[in-house]
């Protein structure tokens, strides 16, 4: 196997096109056990499944640290607007305070 390569061959090492064969066909020099070339591709798809599984989880932790950053973000929000809120009912209160006593002087 050597320099034929992983898995089911695409190519042959001479550049010839890969042709499926049974059992009764002849001989060829691209000749490479199914069950050995299956067996390959089904480790390289082990590890593309692992790696694939580790993205997910790493993205999923990021996800979470996104969406608990949203949630403290919405309430300190809520609490912003609370203190403006607030804010706006004292200034309209001192202004109708200062109303009140320019109506008094004039």
């Amino acid at each position: 196997m050597g320099d034929r390569g992983r898995g089911i061959p695409k190519i042959c090492r001479c550049g010839e096109a890969v042709v499926m064969r049974t059992a009764n066909t002849d001989w060829f020099h691209t000749f490479k056990w199914i069950d050995v070339s299956v067996y390959e591709e089904m480790e390289d798809m082990i590890e593309k499944v692992e790696t694939g599984e580790g993205d997910s989880m790493t993205f999923r932790k990021r996800l979470n640290k996104c969406e608990n950053e949203i949630e403290n973000l919405e309430m300190e929000t809520r609490v912003c607007e609370t203190v403006v809120e607030k804010e706006v009912q004292e200034c309209k209160m001192q202004l109708r305070s200062l109303k009140n006593i320019s109506g008094l002087c004039w």
